[in-house]
């Protein structure tokens, strides 16, 4: 590569700090200019608070539309590099429309066309895998575009499955909580009961509620929480999910006014009778994570027990659960039981269990690049989901 050549790659790649620089030096210049006229009488000083904010708010609109170019500059490349990478159909495709001069026609707004696909994907693909992924995704995209996100929202908690019926409808609500601070309107309205509506679902709609509560003190949770028990009723769940959904309440609500109560109160209940009522204290270890981490990590590996129904075993592979696992990974001392469980998990009977922590590769490689790889080759070698076999064979022809 030339000396020229690779001048432009350097200077490519810091862009955006060349920009942040060049601009506030270029209004700090302005201000500099009109402080020295002030100061020689050649302009008023009421002239320099004018220029000064006449600046600032250039600044400002300059930042808005310069943020929303790099934002699709991002997405440009982010799917060119996950999307075409090795689909030489797809490549063919567009190296066809470069040919015949076709692309200085198109107006696209790669954002618009990005959310386009997703939300067209979420409503029609019999592909669960992909509306799980979307759904998973969701934190990012609100980053992305939150209105558009919003609608991916809506659609997928209307979301249905014949295998794993409202599964993603658990997840969009779980997601929810990234976005109390910005919108808690949207939030406590997908706070409701829909029909189709699963047990699991409710959990995540009571650990929104509580969450909201909490962030944004709104007054009538006690409110919504009762009246959530009532449609329940009407509904016909039954008795123990009923009861699953107070003592989840009362539990999250101890976790933030007397930890040490709950964390007892979660040794009381791990062997509870009622099966949903374990699912609530499965969910919940993450608020221990940093607190108390050593009995998180003995209360996890309680329930991904083999005698452990799998919907017990299920949370500890949910993302917050495997992201505690991976913070916990980082500490030496508690480092090999940590490995344990991520193995432990990677190796479940149950597909989404593995599933779930296999999004998490990438992380885990992140953290402890052995452990990532050595995952990365079992799975390419011995995991019975196809899908997730070939996810891994491609992650592995990256990581050897």
């Amino acid at each position: 590569m030339s000396f020229k050549a690779q001048i432009k790659k350097w200077l490519r790649k810091r862009e955006g700090i060349l920009v942040e620089i060049l601009s506030v030096s270029f209004g700090g210049i302005i201000l500099v200019v009109a402080f020295l006229l002030c100061l020689f009488c050649v302009l008023p000083w009421v002239s320099l608070i004018e220029t000064g904010l006449g600046v600032l708010l250039a600044l400002f609109v300059f930042y808005l539309v310069w943020i929303r170019q790099r934002e699709k500059t991002i997405l440009i490349s982010f799917t060119s590099k996950y999307l075409l990478e090795e689909e030489e159909p797809k490549i063919d495709e567009l190296l066809g429309i470069l040919i015949a001069g076709r692309w200085e026609k198109l107006k696209i707004d790669p954002i618009e066309e990005f959310f386009g696909c997703l939300i067209r994907i979420v409503q029609k693909t019999d592909n669960y895998e992909m509306r799980r992924r979307i759904a998973e995704a969701l934190p990012a995209l609100f980053k992305i575009d939150f209105e558009e996100t919003k609608e991916i929202v809506e659609i997928l908690r209307e979301d249905w499955d014949q295998r794993w019926k409202a599964d993603n409808r658990r997840r969009a609500i779980e997601e929810l909580s990234f976005i109390i601070k910005k919108d808690k309107n949207f939030v406590k309205k997908n706070l409701k009961i829909k029909e189709g509506d699963e047990i699991f679902t409710l959990f995540a709609i009571v650990e929104v509620l509580e969450e909201l509560k909490r962030v944004s003190k709104i007054k009538d949770a006690e409110k919504i929480i009762s009246q959530l028990n009532d449609e329940m009723q009407k509904r016909k769940f039954k008795k123990d999910e009923v009861d699953a959904i107070s003592e989840l309440w009362r539990l999250l609500d101890l976790i933030n006014s007397n930890p040490d109560k709950a964390l007892e109160s979660f040794e009381e209940l791990k062997n509870s009778d009622n099966l949903y009522i374990q699912i609530c204290v499965a969910r919940n270890l993450k608020h221990f994570c940093k607190k108390a981490r050593e009995k998180t990590l003995e209360l996890m590996d309680h329930f991904i027990g083999k005698e452990k129904h799998k919907y017990v075993r299920r949370p500890i592979a949910k993302e917050d659960s495997v992201d505690c696992l991976l913070d916990i990974l980082r500490n030496k001392r508690l480092r090999e039981k940590a490995k344990t469980i991520i193995w432990r998990l990677i190796k479940d009977s149950d597909d989404i269990i593995r599933i779930a922590t296999f999004d998490k590769i990438e992380k885990i490689l992140d953290i402890d690049r052995e452990l990532g790889k050595e995952i990365v080759v079992y799975v390419a070698n011995n995991d019975p989901d196809p899908i997730l076999r070939r996810r891994s064979g491609n992650l592995l022809k990256k990581v050897s």
